[in-house]
């Protein structure tokens, strides 16, 4: 297997729409590549091997995944990687160090990687928080903690990351803890409150219906010029999702999509 070839494959399933069995891995391999079957099937054995790839039983049926077993580049600044394995970041570069739970952020969802896209574009591409305001972020249906963690690693002093599922609560605190931010990010297990500090940045991976349900309080604990990163959307979503919140003084300011679902960056305008 060459490298070319490799990264063909990589591509393939990043691109993918849906989760790929290993027989139609193995036919869109043949297809892209115009190799034979038995060729593809060959290559996708050795992805596997070398730990690129791995199985996954989803619902009955197991489909080709990215292996998180070993280093993951995700946006040009982070990496997610598992506690015990030494980094590969480069200057500049962050790791994120988790381990496969049953909570949502894994790094494997699209949302997921567009919400790191989104943070890394906030911190490093257009630097949208002035130092003055990194005080206090939240993270609104923290799951595995991933996006509480990229917040203080990007530069955010402290976090408020809050879950109602109980094992999204235990697990983002054992992440947390992996990357050593115990006395920078709290965890909650209750929804957020409608009072208290104001915060600089809020972070929600979740629905459009419940991104909706919590306008109300994201824009009572949000200053004046905060920012507002959501996921969790389908992409025909984003225009009534934006103009939703236009109603409470926010403005989209940033958009991306992948394999239909977008992010979105809306900041609070200072004169509301």
């Amino acid at each position: 297997m060459t490298p070319s070839e490799r990264d063909a494959v990589l591509a393939i399933l990043d691109n993918a729409d849906t989760c790929l069995t290993a027989r139609a891995c193995v036919r869109a391999i043949s297809r892209q590549l115009k190799i034979p079957f038995f060729r593809a099937k060959t290559i996708l054995k050795t992805l596997v091997e070398n730990q690129d790839l791995a199985y996954q039983d989803l619902f009955g049926t197991t489909c080709v995944i990215a292996n998180f077993q070993k280093p993951v580049r995700i946006t040009d600044h982070f990496f997610l990687i598992p506690p015990d394995i030494p980094s590969i970041a480069g200057p500049g570069q962050l790791d994120i160090r988790l381990t496969q739970g049953i909570s949502f952020g894994s790094g494997h969802h699209p949302t997921t990687r567009l919400s790191l896209a989104a943070i890394d574009h906030v911190f490093f591409t257009a630097d949208l928080v002035p130092a003055k305001d990194r005080g206090l972020g939240a993270d609104i249906g923290t799951g595995s903690g991933i996006l509480a963690i990229a917040l203080c690693l990007a530069g955010l002093d402290r976090c408020h990351a809050c879950d109602i599922d109980p094992n999204a609560v235990y697990e983002a605190k054992k992440h947390i803890a992996a990357n050593h931010l115990c006395s920078r990010i709290s965890v909650s297990g209750h929804p957020l409150p409608d009072t208290g500090p104001d915060f600089s940045i809020i972070c929600a991976n979740l629905r459009t219906p419940t991104l909706t349900e919590l306008a109300p309080v994201m824009r009572r604990r949000l200053k004046p010029g905060g920012l507002l990163i959501f996921s969790g959307i389908r992409e025909w979503e984003t225009t009534d999702l934006a103009a939703d919140f236009s109603g409470y003084g926010f403005v989209r300011i940033w958009e991306k999509t992948l394999k239909k679902w977008a992010a979105l960056i809306l900041t609070r305008t200072p004169a509301d």
